[in-house]
């Protein structure tokens, strides 16, 4: 299994997907892209740079706060709706410090898309 072909898998799968990033929570680096176009490598870390606010930060503790979820579990999906896009970032079920982040359009279904990170991440995870 190569992670970079399930990268492109889940990007074809997603009508109005033009990125997804494998990176590390903990390190907050991308660790491997499929793009339509090319990024630098500061926009994709800030990619997982947001991924650790949203699963992890500050962010992540208010939203848990809100939510009322006990202290010690950890939130394993976020989204964010602009008015120019939507990002999807989904945690690994088996590495917490695995992440994939999916960047689409509005016309993107999120709960498709949430399924087809969530089914990429799985695949992933049992190749590992």
């Amino acid at each position: 299994m190569n992670v970079s072909n399930e990268l492109e898998n889940l990007r074809a799968s997603l009508p109005g997907c033009s990125l997804v990033v494998f990176g590390d929570l903990f390190s907050q680096i991308t660790l491997c892209v499929s793009a339509r176009d090319k990024h630098p490598q500061e926009q994709l870390d800030a990619l997982c740079v947001t991924a650790g606010n949203l699963l992890d930060g500050s962010a992540a503790h208010s939203a848990s706060a809100a939510l009322g979820m006990p202290d010690g579990n950890v939130l394993n999906q976020a989204v964010i709706l602009s008015p120019s896009g939507m990002q999807v970032f989904q945690r690994s079920p088996v590495d917490n410090a695995d992440v994939l982040a999916c960047v689409c359009s509005l016309n993107t279904d999120v709960e498709k898309a949430s399924a087809h990170v969530w089914s990429t991440l799985n695949l992933i995870a049992q190749n590992q």
